[in-house]
């Protein structure tokens, strides 16, 4: 399946999706809202991640859509990781 084709589901939108809150997440990280310290990125982090785990719902199947299921786990574990960082 094309990525780039709309007709698969949204999959151009879902990279854009990832890019564009790449960018918002470093405009964030780099603005006077937070602390100097850094405390607090944490919290914008995992935002991004729950944002971009609902372009990749549970739903995408890994032999129909490897990447997009890569992508899944890759984000499962990175919100884990900064969970038991911030000691959920």
């Amino acid at each position: 399946m094309s990525t780039d084709n709309p007709e698969d589901g949204g999959r151009t939108d879902r990279w854009q999706s990832m890019v564009m809150g790449a960018f918002h997440l470093d405009e964030t990280l780099g603005s006077k809202e937070v602390p100097v310290d850094g405390s607090g990125t944490a919290a914008h982090a995992q935002h991004y991640l729950e944002t971009l785990l609902e372009v990749f719902p549970s739903s995408v199947d890994p032999l129909e859509d490897f990447e997009g299921y890569a992508v899944r786990r890759m984000l499962l574990s990175l919100r884990r990781a900064l969970e038991h960082q911030g000691g959920h």
